[in-house]
C-alpha cells in the first residue's frame, strides 16, 4: 500500500518511508516527479506494477528481502557479481528469484533487459537449469 502512503492525503500529509525505493528507484523517481506534476492518475501508473514486485521481494521470511534487492542490482549491472556475505543469495529459492525478474521486468525495472535476460540465464545455469 506504499503508493497510497507517498501519495498523501489532501492537506500534503505523507509517509514516504520504505527500503524498496533502492529496488524501484527508478519507478519511484518517475512516480515522484509525476506526483510533484500533480499528475496522480500518472503516479499510480508507474508505481501500481511495483507494488507486486515489492511484495515478492519482502515476502516471508521477510528477514531476506535484502536477497531480492542484491538480485535486482546484480540484473540490473550495478555489480558483477550474485553474491552476499554469509551466502544469502541462497536465502531465497530459485523460484522466488525468477519471479521477481519476471515482476521486475513487468515492473520496466531491468536497465537492459538483454544484459538482465543474460545475467539470469547465468543464475539458471549454476543450478543446472539453463
Amino acid at each position: 500500500n506504499y503508493p497510497a502512503l507517498i501519495r498523501g492525503d489532501q492537506h500534503g500529509y505523507s509517509d514516504a518511508l520504505l527500503g524498496i525505493f533502492d529496488a524501484i528507484a527508478p519507478a519511484a523517481a518517475a512516480a515522484l516527479g509525476a506526483l510533484d506534476d500533480g499528475d496522480v492518475a500518472r503516479y499510480d501508473a508507474i508505481f501500481r506494477p511495483t507494488v507486486a514486485l515489492s511484495r515478492q521481494i519482502f515476502k516471508a521470511p521477510t528477514r531476506f528481502y535484502k536477497t531480492g534487492v542484491v538480485f535486482l542490482a546484480y540484473l540490473n549491472g550495478h555489480q558483477e557479481h550474485f553474491s552476499m556475505v554469509g551466502g544469502q543469495q541462497s536465502a531465497r529459492s530459485l523460484v522466488h528469484l525468477a519471479e521477481i525478474f519476471r515482476l521486475a521486468d513487468a515492473a520496466c525495472l531491468l536497465c537492459d533487459p538483454a544484459v538482465a535476460a543474460e545475467r539470469m540465464r547465468r543464475v539458471l545455469a549454476l543450478s543446472g537449469l539453463a
